[in-house]
């Protein structure tokens, strides 16, 4: 009896099953995990937003300190008044009475001085000294007083006084103030030191007087 045999064109068939995935492998898992990482997204994004909100600050605040440019304080000696004057045996003696005024130019900035320290030349002696504040374009008159008695001098310098005294009717003196000032503008806060010189501050005293007034107006000193 003959046998017939049927055989098929596929040795082996594939076989499937529920749920295979019908495409092949990636032959490269590592690239596709470096690509689709969420973490490594999210932190590129964190990086690039710190930089442009970095970038927005400093633009900011270059505008801003550019826009608000602190000027410095001026500063007048309205008036000054010496008594119980005298010079004598390389020893001074006398009372000066100062009016001075700060002005603040500043249209949108406040100041606020800490601790004002005077010094009037012939003798560097401190005057009385005083902090206080002062608002957007103020003016802020203040009195000082330095008073000094037996102080010794050098006799060049008594000298000196006497011949200014006896030629001119009168004696030069040099005010130095010297401050710690904050300007103030909203958050702003800037501190810097601020020194004002008057220079040749005339003060009308005769020799056979011990009392004498500024001569002329008010003076207007120096910032730096």
């Amino acid at each position: 009896m003959a046998h017939l045999y049927l055989t098929s064109p596929y040795p082996n068939p594939p076989q499937q099953s529920n749920g295979a995935n019908p495409f092949p492998p990636n032959p490269n898992p590592s690239y596709a995990r470096h690509h689709h990482n969420p973490r490594a997204i999210l932190i590129r994004r964190l990086f690039i937003a710190s930089m442009v909100s970095l970038l927005i600050l400093g633009l900011i605040l270059v505008l801003y300190f550019g826009l608000v440019s602190p000027i410095l304080p001026y500063a007048y000696i309205n008036s000054l008044s010496l008594s119980n004057f005298n010079v004598s045996n390389n020893h001074l003696t006398g009372n000066w009475d100062l009016q001075l005024r700060f002005q603040n130019p500043n249209s949108k900035m406040s100041l606020y001085y800490n601790t004002v320290f005077c010094t009037l030349y012939y003798n560097r002696v401190s005057l009385s000294e005083q902090p206080f504040d002062q608002g957007k374009k103020d003016e802020t008159p203040i009195n000082a007083r330095l008073s000094v008695s037996g102080t010794y001098v050098e006799a060049r310098l008594a000298d000196s006084i006497g011949k200014e005294r006896a030629a001119k009717g009168s004696v030069e003196f040099d005010l130095r103030m010297t401050s710690s000032v904050t300007f103030r503008y909203g958050v702003y806060r800037r501190r810097r030191y601020v020194t004002v010189y008057c220079y040749d501050v005339l003060v009308g005293v005769s020799a056979n007087s011990s009392s004498g007034k500024m001569v002329g107006s008010a003076k207007r000193c120096k910032s730096f």
